[in-house]
């Protein structure tokens, strides 16, 4: 709980520059807790001022901590330091008020960051986790494929092996021939008596064709006598 006292005090800075502010106002409160009391000084307002060449002296405008033009209608100092002795309760509640909500906007930011941070380290940890996931699976088919691979090399080991082992035997089937020679002789009788049949099969071919011929022959010599 802030108490308000209607101590003000006003800061002056001589070097300010035309169009800067040049007094700082502050309003003395008491912030009051279960355990202590604690004093302090919050700014109320500013006080600016302009030199008027037309007029040959400056003019000054008063706005509150927050920045918004207050006193419109006093253009001397006094008058300024008056108003602002006047009303240094209502102003410091004011900025009490903006000093509070801008201290849970700055929470309400942070938690709005610890969430989004939140966030961003879930998508992270599940891209992540999809990531294991698919690496698991390509390693599940890559072992899937190797194993056919074996399975494919053995197939074809075994049939190279069972080719060469019908090479082997023909190889040595024809050395047994070639050191054996009357073991081929019976197929060569064999071809001898297939041709022999052969040409006893053209011969008979020849003769019927002469027949034929010759009965033609006698065909058209009949057909010639009449």
């Amino acid at each position: 709980m802030f108490k308000f006292n209607n101590e003000t005090r006003f800061i002056e800075y001589p070097q300010a520059a035309n169009g800067q502010y040049s007094i700082k106002i502050e309003q003395k409160v008491e912030n009051k807790t279960e355990d202590h009391i604690r004093k302090e000084w919050i700014p109320i307002g500013f006080i600016s001022k302009w030199f008027n060449k037309e007029e040959n002296k400056y003019i000054y405008s008063a706005t509150d901590s927050l920045g918004n033009p207050i006193f419109t209608d006093c253009k001397e100092l006094y008058a300024l330091k008056k108003e602002f002795r006047n009303n240094g309760k209502d102003l410091a509640g004011i900025s009490q008020m903006a000093r509070i909500a801008g201290i849970n906007k700055k929470q309400n930011i942070n938690k709005s960051e610890v969430s989004a941070t939140s966030g961003r380290n879930q998508d992270i940890k599940k891209l992540r986790d999809k990531k294991d996931e698919n690496s698991k699976h390509l390693a599940d088919l890559k072992q899937v494929q190797k194993a056919k691979n074996v399975k494919t090399e053995k197939e074809m080991d075994a049939k190279n092996t069972e080719v060469t082992k019908d090479n082997q035997l023909n190889k040595v089937n024809i050395q047994s021939k070639e050191q054996n020679p009357d073991d081929s002789k019976p197929d060569a009788d064999n071809a001898v008596h297939e041709n022999q049949e052969q040409d006893i099969a053209s011969n008979r071919m020849d003769e019927l064709a002469e027949i034929r011929e010759q009965g033609n022959d006698m065909e058209q010599d009949i057909e010639m006598d009449r």
